[in-house]
């Protein structure tokens, strides 16, 4: 078994002033370093080679780093279980989800961006009417024809629950004539 020594890795990462991406940075300061490129071999690095670092370096960042396939598909249950129940996903999750199921992250950061646009509207509200009707357009508002109706619908009513039991809300008059 090889030893490596990684104490001085962070020098490999930092960006100087004239590298225009990570990965030729990378390449660079691997050129002249001691892990695992043939200093005989000095070339210039392609761009082949910086797709390699680039792939390397987001698998090693990934959350899913160092898991089975098993923990892989128990980590996205538990995600597809929070999304189903209207809950907000970590940014972990969301990172989960872009490394490893880029389709579903899409349609997870649209759920999550109409939750916190929802949410947004509910903080505005002069009353607790107000509320009530945004939140009532905001479900007629989701298409049949979507394919993630039903977890939207789920975000929008886990937001009006909580909304609901805030201080915020409690402070509102019922109309906004009161």
């Amino acid at each position: 078994m090889q030893t490596v020594f990684l104490g001085n890795m962070k020098n490999l990462f930092q960006l100087g002033k004239t590298e225009d991406s990570f990965s030729m940075h990378l390449m660079e300061n691997l050129r002249f370093s001691s892990l695992g490129l043939c200093k005989s071999q000095m070339k210039a690095p392609t761009p082949m080679d910086a797709f390699e670092i680039t792939k390397y370096s987001s698998e090693l960042l990934s959350p899913a780093c160092g898991m089975t396939d098993e923990e892989k598909t128990t980590y996205l249950n538990r995600i597809m279980a929070k999304l189903e129940s209207g809950k907000k996903l970590t940014a972990e999750e969301m990172r989960f989800l872009q490394a490893e199921y880029p389709a579903l992250y899409q349609q997870a950061a649209r759920v999550q961006a109409m939750r916190d646009g929802l949410e947004q509207r509910l903080k505005s509200c002069r009353s607790k009417e107000e509320a009530q009707t945004i939140f009532a357009n905001a479900i007629d508002g989701v298409s049949d024809k979507d394919p993630m109706k039903e977890y939207i619908v789920a975000a929008y009513q886990d937001v009006m629950e909580e909304f609901q039991k805030s201080d915020e809300y409690k402070e509102l008059p019922d109309t906004v004539e009161e």
